[in-house]
């Protein structure tokens, strides 16, 4: 099931230590990969006997956030492993989310079908503009023979601020695929009820007001709004929704999911 999928795993974690729940995904992924590009930018020398011994390691300063190290395994790969006029899987994927159900990611992984027309993610978000999440995409080898697009990878920069990466390269990505006729796709699907249509003909103004709402909802982060759903389908939680909750959402069923990961938890808070 390898085929020529590749990914290209971007680490970061303030003590140096790798995660146990990406070592178990790593391990468990190496079957779909036929090879892991895993860059960390202050990763220790004593954590890299951890990894399985197929993963190439990359160890790089820490500037420029996750798109820099992208961009590193990016070019790892073109010099090292890309063979001329191959069509292979390119998987972009970093540590900013949790781990909870491995095996989930990876089956969905394989439903994947990709192509020179499109540019998947597992969730899209319409914060600020129509966008791929940038902690997971994909996108085939094929993709990087337009000449723009390619263009646009080597230009990356180590940007200091964070909002900085997120508009040129977050953002600044799904915009240069949708200018160069590559549709944005994601697997991601959200379970919104919806009031049947016999019930909209006797309330249609009241539906228009719910329709309206839920719009309003679409263009919200994903990942924060939707975590149930995103935790369904594809067993990940994002981390900055366990350490942060920026929009102040009910965990209670969360907190019930991850309790039994006292330690690992622990760590992500602190990281």
């Amino acid at each position: 099931m390898k085929k020529n999928n590749y990914l290209i795993f971007a680490h970061y974690h303030s003590n140096g230590l790798i995660r146990d729940d990406i070592l178990e995904f790593l391990r468990k992924s190496n079957s779909f990969f036929k090879k892991i590009i895993f860059i960390s930018t202050n990763l220790k020398i004593n954590q890299i006997k951890k990894f399985p011994k197929s993963v190439k390691i990359i160890r790089r300063k820490n500037v420029g956030y996750d798109f820099y190290s992208y961009k590193c395994g990016l070019e790892y790969y073109l010099k090292k492993l890309k063979k001329n006029y191959s069509n292979e899987n390119l998987f972009f994927l970093n540590s900013s989310v949790l781990f909870v159900k491995k095996d989930r990611l990876i089956n969905k992984l394989k439903k994947i079908k990709i192509s020179e027309s499109k540019f998947w993610g597992l969730t899209k978000s319409y914060e600020l503009t129509e966008h791929i999440q940038s902690y997971f995409f994909c996108f085939s080898s094929k993709i990087l023979s337009n000449k723009s697009i390619f263009k646009w990878w080597k230009k990356i920069r180590p940007f200091k601020k964070r909002q900085t990466i997120v508009d040129k390269y977050e953002l600044g990505l799904s915009k240069i695929m949708i200018q160069n006729n590559i549709k944005l796709c994601s697997i991601f699907r959200k379970n919104i009820d919806i009031y049947p249509k016999n019930i909209v003909q006797k309330i249609s103004l009241r539906y228009k007001e719910i329709i309206h709402k839920q719009k309003k909802i679409y263009k919200k982060n994903p990942t924060n709004y939707f975590w149930k759903d995103f935790y369904s389908q594809f067993g990940l939680v994002k981390i900055e929704l366990i350490k942060y909750n920026p929009k102040n959402i009910d965990l209670k069923d969360l907190i019930k999911i991850i309790k039994k990961k006292k330690n690992l938890i622990n760590d992500v808070i602190n990281n």
